[in-house]
């Protein structure tokens, strides 16, 4: 059994439209499937559409940025996609990361660096603008050798083009998730550099934390373990990504984990039934 519950298409930082990543998902022989672009839900509609052509077992699904003692994701599963509050707060969010736009590519301009606002709006096409968009300007303008290395030269803390972004707490993203029907799941822990996954686990799970994606390609066998028994201590259940973005960033393929266990798939399969009226494809 193949699961991805964590993939990004061109509706935020991914390289992939909702519909192709569908394909690639069908192609790849997935049993459950999500798209989980940042911050947004836009892609959903026409991922599951796709997914229920295709007979790909697909449900609702996003993954929140948060502020949370330095930076958290926060995946949602099984979410109304058009629930009121979730499309009006989202709707806020895509503002304010379009502000922060502007402002990075303006620095960039008094640096002599010289990309357009209307480019970086052109690159991004339908989604939101993001520094995705703005690394591959600064690449296609040739200030860089690929979006990555323009990424790290660019638009870190610290470099030229940087601009603090605001963020929500992980409180609120996990209400947004629970208010509009769906489950909230703690992405990469591995990647938040917590001085103490137990205490950060129970803290989230007190403020409504449904999962863990224990499984994910720079998680090690020991991190694994370790969060497989955070899900039993706290009453968790466990999910599996790939953070997957298609050509837009090197390393991740659709549904490489291999090390998924019986636990993974009753949790996935669970999961999915719970949320039976939101699916794309026949659970």
């Amino acid at each position: 059994m193949k699961i991805d519950l964590h993939m990004h298409s061109t509706v935020s930082d991914g390289s992939l439209s909702p519909c192709e990543l569908a394909e690639a998902c069908k192609e790849a022989g997935l049993s459950y499937a999500a798209l989980t672009d940042h911050d947004t839900q836009g892609g959903v509609s026409e991922y599951l559409s796709a997914a229920r052509n295709l007979g790909l077992c697909a449900i609702s699904g996003m993954e929140f940025t948060v502020q949370y003692d330095g930076e958290l994701h926060i995946l949602g599963y099984g979410f109304d996609e058009k629930h009121p509050a979730l499309v009006a707060r989202l709707a806020e969010l895509a503002h304010e990361r379009e502000e922060r736009v502007a402002q990075m590519v303006y620095k960039l301009q008094k640096e002599g660096y010289r990309i357009s606002l209307e480019k970086v709006r052109e690159i991004a096409g339908d989604g939101v603008m993001g520094r995705p968009h703005i690394a591959t300007a600064l690449y296609l303008a040739g200030y860089a050798p690929g979006q990555e290395e323009a990424y790290r030269t660019f638009l870190e803390p610290g470099k030229p083009g940087w601009v603090i972004r605001r963020k929500i707490s992980s409180e609120e993203a996990i209400s947004l998730i629970r208010n509009a029907g769906g489950e909230a799941v703690w992405a990469h822990p591995m990647q938040a550099h917590y001085h103490d996954d137990d205490e950060m686990a129970a803290r989230l799970t007190s403020e409504g934390l449904g999962g863990i994606e224990a499984y994910y390609p720079a998680h090690s066998d020991d991190d694994v373990a370790k969060y497989l028994a955070l899900a039993d201590k706290y009453g968790l259940f466990v999910t599996q990504g790939s953070d997957y973005h298609g050509g837009m960033r090197h390393g991740t393929a659709i549904s490489k984990e291999t090390r998924g266990s019986h636990r993974l798939r009753e949790d996935v399969s669970a999961l999915f039934a719970r949320h039976r009226h939101t699916l794309g494809g026949r659970l």
